[in-house]
């Protein structure tokens, strides 16, 4: 900039009114073709507003001015969203509404006293404005103005334009040790609100069911900033308790067969939203882990954790590593995990004896696994099976009669053949199903 030494820089104040009186008479740009597109949300317009009539300045506005036909244009360096916003609501774009809580709730400028409205037009916009400069200085401008702005993370924002009871919440419940404990959220994360974010989500779950994203967030932000009492506490308890289940299925220490949850791939944040989001299903609908004995869910955990990846040798589990990777966001995927792993824990926690899909998806990973957990052989006449010959024409699934629990590591396959002499008065048998390739309709309904 040396270079050019009839460039001027100026300080100065104007008021809001002048701002409007240059757009008025189409002698401010707002969006020169080196900014960036319109990016704030309508709950950021109304908290600038909101800061306006709280008197609190805002930081300074960069602008060029340029002389044409001998009256001056004024350009915007850096400033856009904000003077937007402004007009915007000069121009009866938007109105107060959440997350605003103000006296002047849901009025548009023109509503508003016209002592207040007179205040908002006298407030002053600090300004630092630059003339006679080239095209590629107030590009520089540009560049070194933003290049050390570190930009906000979305729900840095959030947290300034939706205060209230939900973000409030987020926050409380973010800080639970659990998290810290077992290492849920990175460091880096956090400093960032990841975790206030991904436990907004989390809370959003519990509210209306998996969610596509984080697409309706800020919804649920601004549809709670008020959130009667009792609600609040309803849904903070039962977010509490999902981690308590979680805390008893994944002893501190660990129990011998099952690695503590902050080792597992549990924590990651894929599997976490359909864990939490199963276990809150299953405690709903009444289902409990007291005095049940959790060996054999903790036996499948563990093969869970240790089997699901993009390479495993079972079929669903390679589907589900692949969408917690590829998919790992959309509703549709989160729910077809969160039904996979409800029919592992509905065993335990409602008892439920496997039927259908369950029963097929169970039978398949004993044959794709090698028989992990039973005997390499039919338990009633004691002859090996042959992996090519144990579908469902020959072998079926099975648990002893005196099951309580109904797991994948405590069942066992049977030859058809041996079912009908002996399994009927020591094993329990499911109806009917067939065995095969999973399609995609599999573990896709809402139950």
């Amino acid at each position: 900039m040396t270079e050019n030494a009839r460039v001027e820089w100026k300080t100065s104040s104007h008021p809001i009114s002048d701002i409007r009186d240059w757009s008025r008479r189409h002698r401010l740009e707002l969006q020169p073709d080196y900014q960036r597109n319109q990016v704030w949300s309508k709950a950021a317009k109304i908290m600038l507003i909101d800061t306006i009539l709280r008197n609190i300045p805002m930081p300074k506005i960069f602008l060029q001015a340029i002389l044409r036909d001998q009256d001056t244009y004024r350009i915007v360096i850096d400033g856009q969203q904000r003077l937007t916003a402004i007009l915007d609501y000069l121009g009866g774009r938007f109105a107060l509404d959440a997350p605003y809580e103000g006296e002047h709730a849901g009025k548009r400028f023109s509503e508003l006293p016209e002592t207040v409205q007179n205040e908002i037009l006298n407030y002053n916009v600090d300004v630092n404005e630059i003339r006679n400069a080239t095209k590629d200085v107030i590009r520089d401008i540009y560049s070194r103005v933003n290049k050390y702005t570190v930009q906000l993370t979305k729900q840095e924002l959030r947290r300034a334009d939706y205060p209230g009871a939900f973000l409030r919440l987020s926050e409380k419940l973010a800080d639970d040790p659990f998290f810290d404990e077992n290492r849920v959220f990175t460091i880096a994360s956090s400093k960032r609100m990841g975790d206030v974010e991904f436990v907004s989500e989390l809370l959003a779950l519990l509210l209306d069911g998996p969610q596509e994203k984080k697409e309706t967030l800020d919804i649920f932000y601004a549809k709670y900033s008020k959130w009667p009492k009792e609600s609040e506490a309803a849904i903070q308890s039962r977010f509490k308790a999902v981690l308590e289940e979680l805390q008893t299925l994944w002893p501190e220490q660990g129990d011998g067969s099952l690695k503590p949850f902050a080792k597992t791939r549990f924590r990651q944040k894929a599997d976490f939203y359909a864990l939490f989001n199963a276990v809150d299903d299953l405690l709903r609908a009444g289902g409990s882990l007291a005095g049940k004995d959790l060996g054999p869910l903790r036996a499948d955990l563990a093969f869970l954790d240790e089997k699901i990846e993009p390479e495993s040798d079972i079929q669903l589990f390679r589907k589900y590593a692949i969408q917690c990777v590829s998919q790992s966001n959309t509703v549709g995927s989160r729910r077809w995990r969160r039904n996979v792993l409800k029919a592992f824990l509905a065993g335990t926690y409602a008892g439920a004896f496997p039927t259908g899909e369950t029963a097929r998806a169970f039978h398949n990973i004993l044959i794709e696994s090698g028989l992990p957990f039973s005997s390499r052989g039919c338990p009633i006449c004691g002859q090996a099976h042959e992996r090519e010959k144990m579908g469902a024409a020959n072998a079926v699934i099975a648990w002893k009669n005196d099951s309580l629990v109904f797991q994948l590591s405590n069942g066992v396959l049977l030859h058809k053949t041996c079912v009908a002499e002996v399994a009927a008065k020591s094993y329990r048998l499911p109806p009917p199903y067939e065995t095969g390739d999973l399609d995609d309709s599999e573990f896709r309904t809402e139950t």
